[in-house]
């Protein structure tokens, strides 16, 4: 019987490891991609259903198109800036890239906040006020979601911006990966902008 106790400990490459953080990132914008895509599909679905008159009742308020774009803008900063970030790794760059993630999380958060088209009832219940107004909720919050982790990826990668030994191929791979989803959600916020602009 053998009584050897050594471990033996297997590191794959940093590229190797930077390619398969990739790849789940990537997995994951498709399942991200699928579900944006059922809410946009709903939204022209029930825009062109509109049954009774439901889509915006009369009486019932809308959202400019201004509003979507507002809220699409700092992800497409977000996205151009890191992608001249990746270059030169500028913390200054992470940092621009928080302050937009930052600023797009208020801005849409206060337009779930501030939103005209919740009613309230006799009893005392509030309602949105027809299809539109549930599917502009749902598309907002996809945004806001985005948002939140947008911000966490951000910090992650101003606070690395600090740190004196990096390996420069794994941090190289992950900023492609970073810059991968900062891409999908520039793409996402400007299809949920171009959605909401369709009334």
């Amino acid at each position: 019987m053998s009584s050897d106790t050594q471990f033996h400990i297997h590191h794959d490459a940093p590229e190797v490891v930077g390619r398969r953080e990739r790849l789940g990132v990537r997995l994951l914008i498709v399942a991200d991609g699928a579900f944006v895509a059922s809410m946009i599909f709903s939204y022209f679905y029930l825009r062109g259903l509109n049954a009774n008159g439901a889509w915006v009742p009369k009486g019932g308020h809308t959202l400019s198109a201004s509003t979507g774009w507002m809220a699409a803008l700092p992800f497409v900063v977000a996205a151009i800036v890191h992608k001249i970030g990746t270059r030169n790794r500028s913390t200054a760059t992470a940092g621009i890239v928080l302050l937009a993630m930052l600023v797009g999380a208020y801005i849409q958060w206060h337009q779930l906040a501030t939103m005209p088209f919740i009613a309230k009832d006799d009893g005392g219940r509030h309602f949105f006020e027809g299809a539109y107004a549930s599917n502009w909720v749902v598309l907002g919050g996809a945004n806001l979601f985005h948002y939140f982790v947008g911000t966490f990826i951000a910090l992650g990668l101003f606070i690395r911006g600090f740190r004196a030994k990096v390996d420069p191929t794994l941090e190289h791979w992950r900023q492609l990966t970073a810059s991968s989803w900062f891409t999908w959600i520039a793409i996402s916020g400007v299809l949920c902008a171009i959605t909401t602009s369709i009334i």
